[in-house]
Formats: structure tokens, sequence, C-alpha cells
């Protein structure tokens, strides 16, 4: 079976178990022949993996009454597609309620030029945890000889504007790649940082007019975060803590990486 017979639609239906028995019999057959196919569909495995351990809990609750509106509005003559979207929206903005923020002491007030309205922690907080849930090293722009000069050459030519590329170097974790992302404000940054046990660090970058915050903790079971903004841009390092002391390890690099982007 030719490549260009597999569709993304189909390798989607594939992983989410909607095709019919022959089809998909088929598309397995020819995996076997199609690596670049193949590792697709590992990658939106591995994704949806991340996803379930992230938001299953979610699941459990009750429906909040504008998720089930949204669907109540397939009986009011509105499109499926359109009702799933809407609840889907709204499931991933929702999500962002689990997440535990407390305020962090012993750092430096972010200096703003003019002041502006809060920030939106929530939308931040849920660009930020997917971001880091679904990114793959195969979907970053890879880092050559580790420059850090190409790094930002490559990002500010996409994100039009300059980039400055933070190291955590010195707390055993490498820039891997990089890569610019869709955001509600415009094209968004993300870093991601790995140690040499493959585990993973990231740094969610987002512009953003508001008043300066300072290095705030948020947690969602075992994916925590801080968070700030300074200078028109809101950041957010990512990562799972096992303990008490990654979360200190954590905000550590977190108050390095808020010194070399405020220089």
């Amino acid at each position: 079976m030719s490549e260009d017979r597999i569709s993304d639609s189909e390798l989607n239906a594939l992983v989410d178990g909607e095709l019919d028995p022959a089809r998909q019999a088929e598309i397995e057959i020819s995996l076997a022949e199609d690596p670049d196919s193949a590792r697709r569909v590992a990658r939106y495995r591995s994704q949806n993996a991340g996803l379930h351990a992230l938001y299953d809990d979610i699941l459990h609750e009750d429906i909040p009454p504008k998720i089930a509106a949204a669907f109540e509005t397939r009986r009011s003559g509105v499109p499926q597609w359109a009702a799933m979207a809407a609840a889907i929206a709204l499931f991933v903005v929702g999500a962002a309620g689990g997440w535990i923020v407390r305020g962090e002491a012993d750092v430096e007030p972010a200096q703003q030029v003019a002041a502006g309205p809060p920030i939106d922690t929530q939308e931040l907080m849920v660009r930020a945890s997917m971001a880091h849930v679904v990114s793959h090293e195969d979907e970053l722009h890879a880092v050559s000889a580790g420059s850090k000069a190409e790094v930002g050459d490559y990002l500010a030519d996409r994100m039009g504007k300059p980039v400055r590329v933070p190291s955590l170097d010195t707390f055993g974790y490498r820039l891997v790649g990089s890569r610019v992302l869709p955001d509600t404000n415009g094209p968004a940054a993300q870093f991601v940082f790995a140690d040499e046990t493959g585990k993973k660090v990231s740094l969610y970058v987002r512009g953003e007019q508001a008043d300066g915050v300072d290095i705030t903790y948020a947690l969602a079971d075992d994916l925590s975060m801080f968070y700030w903004n300074d200078s028109g841009s809101s950041y957010a390092m990512v990562t799972r803590v096992d303990d008490e002391k990654g979360r200190e390890a954590l905000l550590t690099a977190a108050k390095a990486v808020y010194g070399q982007l405020s220089q």
C-alpha cells in the first residue's frame, strides 16, 4: 500500500480505535513498510497517553453545565463537529482548574515600564502544561553543536522578534530543541531540556503585556510549574517532580532562567 493512501485522519482514527476492522488490518500491515507513518502513530499514542495521565481524573468529575450545554446543542440543529469542538475547548480550559497555585517569595519583583492587566494564568497553565506533555524530540528544532545563537536566530525568524535562549547546563539539563507554537497572542516559543536520564524540563514563552508577576508555583498531580511575567512576556517552566526536593530544584532553575532573561 502506498504512503499517500494513509492520511493523517486515518492514522488518528487507527490510534483512537475508530476504523473498521478490515481497514485497520490493512493500515497495520502497511505500517511495517512505512517507518514514517509508524513513527507518527507511535507519537500520537504517546500524546494520548500523556494527556490521559494529566487529565483523566477530570473525566470522573460531574460534567459542568457549560459542557453539558455544548453537547445539548446537537438537539437544536448545531452540527456535531461544532458541538464537539466547543465541548473540547471548555474541557481543556476547565482542566486548568485542577492546578493549585501558591505564591513564591524571595524573588525580585518584575520590572515593568508600564502597568497592564493581570496575566491570563489559566491560559498560560493550560498551554504550557499541554505543550510539555505532548512535546517529542523529533518534533523539535534540534540544537546543533549546542549553538544558542542558532536557536535564537531560528526562533526570531519565525516569531518576528528577538528571542533570548536560556541555559540550564549548570543544573544538568541540556537544551535538546525548541519550537514555535500558536497562541492567542501570536506565536509562542517552547524550549525543551533533558538530563542524562531523559527527564524533561520545558520553558513556555508567550507574549503578554501585563503587570509584572513574581515567580509563582502551581501544581497539578505530579506536574509542577513555576510561572512569571516580565517585559511583555509570560513564562512557565514545567516538569514532573517526585518530592519537595524536586520542587526546590525546579524553583532554583526557574530563578536562574528569570535572571538570564530579565537582564
